[in-house]
């Protein structure tokens, strides 16, 4: 089998940890952007698809296309194809996808996605391409560089965020901020505990155990309560850091 370039340190084997489960993190995820989602979208990394099912849950007609760079992502959830006619997904690099090949867009959506990508700005840049005028792009990415650990190195990160380090990245592609700030404040404490005092490592049993036990109750119990509180307050710090951008 050829090596798979995108991978990043993310093939884990055996001890591979499900982190989709976290059911209520995905909808908190939809609904930071969600009144932002219009016409035509693509979603750049397609990873296990449940952010693209939180998509179409709530956009039944939604015209989606996703892209997935990696052969062995895109193959191994490859049979997970319950979704509407207007959804098609794409083993398929940013970088080599063009307004011919694949259209152009009026939102694009990458959710912890550009921390993935090691030229985050070229990628921003290629982005605003494919997007129609007056198009969005919606963007979530892991903040606060502090908390760079080995988890980040588990799920193929690059980089975690500031705002000065995002705007850094969008601003050569010319794309105008609309709002950027933080989220899940409530988060960063416990990623500060688990993952740079205790050293957990997702890509262990130890990990295992963390998702299913610790997980279970930040997705049940934190994370409603953030995504509430939220409606009402900005934090400024977090555990995650979204920017709304559009193209003039």
């Amino acid at each position: 089998m050829k090596k798979d370039d995108y991978i990043n340190g993310m093939d884990w084997g055996e001890n591979e940890v499900n982190l989709s489960s976290l059911e209520n993190y995905r909808i908190y995820q939809y609904n930071l952007i969600k009144k932002h989602v219009k016409g035509r979208v693509l979603e750049v990394g397609t990873g296990d698809k449940g952010f693209t099912k939180q998509l179409v849950v709530h956009n039944p007609t939604i015209d989606l296309t996703s892209i997935e760079p990696s052969d062995t992502f895109f193959q191994k959830y490859a049979a997970d194809n319950k979704f509407p006619e207007g959804v098609s997904f794409q083993n398929e690099d940013l970088f080599n996808c063009s307004s011919d090949s694949i259209g152009m867009f009026d939102t694009i959506i990458f959710i912890h996605v550009l921390e993935h990508i090691e030229n985050d700005a070229d990628a921003l840049v290629k982005a605003k391409e494919l997007l129609s005028p007056g198009g969005k792009i919606l963007i979530e990415v892991p903040a606060l560089p502090f908390l760079f650990s080995q988890h980040d190195t588990s799920l193929g990160h690059f980089r975690r965020y500031t705002k000065s380090s995002l705007r850094k990245a969008f601003t050569p592609s010319g794309l105008t901020k609309i709002k950027m700030w933080y989220q899940d404040p409530i988060g960063v404490f416990g990623s500060f505990v688990f993952f740079k005092v205790l050293k957990k490592k997702l890509d262990s049993p130890e990990g295992t155990s963390l998702v299913k036990n610790e997980g279970n109750i930040y997705d049940k119990l934190i994370i409603p309560f953030e995504g509430f509180i939220e409606k009402f307050i900005t934090f400024p710090f977090g555990l995650s850091l979204t920017v709304i951008l559009e193209k003039d």
